[in-house]
């Protein structure tokens, strides 16, 4: 099968992603694999709670983290018929880049962010100036963070912030985390659908491997090949039409 090896160049970039922060592409769907091969490598990988969609009408990428921390799967799909996938990715990265706020887009927004709060300041809440501060920190070290505030957030959903087109689901708890107007600002909602706290980042901190979970994750990813291959032995291969 060629999954093997597909597999040893995943566990190779997860070290490189753990020791030199270096990130990683595989477009499995461009590579010469057997419909046995792709059940194979899903097998492996798994799929973990978190489902991540764009919500536009163009072209779609989705999203989801396997249980193999630092591991994820991008699909891009047709504009013309939209469940073709045209582009599959797997994505050795500390979050999935198409859902991974570029750094200057913060920048631009953390400006508008502080114009607005000055401009809605008989509205808004002392919370609105933590919320910068947290910001402010992102944009200077790279570290993400959570604010749990219902009534803070609640304050500033009235006022300032509205959902962009980035959209985190938990299948399992009900969870949701929204991008928003202000990139580097999200909303999470819990599961009645209330918004109840905000994380501030490129990508929500909770969803991000650290670097303990990198090194978990490679053994764990060659646990899981050993357990899962023989129930692929001596099976035919099936070409992948």
């Amino acid at each position: 099968m060629n999954a093997n090896p597909l597999l040893g160049e995943i566990r190779s970039a997860l070290i490189d992603l753990l020791e030199k922060g270096e990130p990683y592409t595989i477009y499995s769907n461009k590579l010469p694999t057997t419909l046995e091969d792709r059940y194979f490598l899903q097998d492996v990988l798994g799929k973990d709670d978190w489902f991540m969609y764009e919500k536009v009408l163009h072209t779609k990428t989705v999203a989801f983290n396997t249980l193999i921390p630092g591991v994820w799967i991008e699909v891009v799909f047709s504009e013309r018929n939209p469940v073709e996938p045209i582009l599959e990715m797997v994505q050795v990265n500390w979050s999935p880049p198409v859902f991974t706020i570029p750094k200057e887009d913060a920048q631009k927004c953390f400006k508008k962010f502080n114009e607005d709060i000055e401009e809605y300041k008989n509205y808004v809440t002392p919370f609105a100036k933590e919320l910068a501060k947290a910001y402010e920190t992102f944009l200077k070290t790279g570290e993400g963070s959570i604010l749990e505030d219902p009534q803070g957030v609640a304050n500033l959903i009235t006022y300032l912030i509205t959902e962009s087109e980035l959209i985190l689901e938990n299948k399992k708890s009900g969870e949701k985390i929204v991008s928003s107007n202000y990139y580097g600002i999200w909303i999470g909602y819990n599961p009645e659908g209330t918004p109840i706290r905000l994380f501030i980042g490129d990508f929500p901190k909770i969803l991000k491997p650290k670097k303990e979970d990198l090194k978990k994750a490679i053994n764990l990813l060659e646990r899981r090949r050993k357990q899962i291959l023989p129930k692929y032995t001596n099976r035919v291969n099936l070409p992948l039409l």
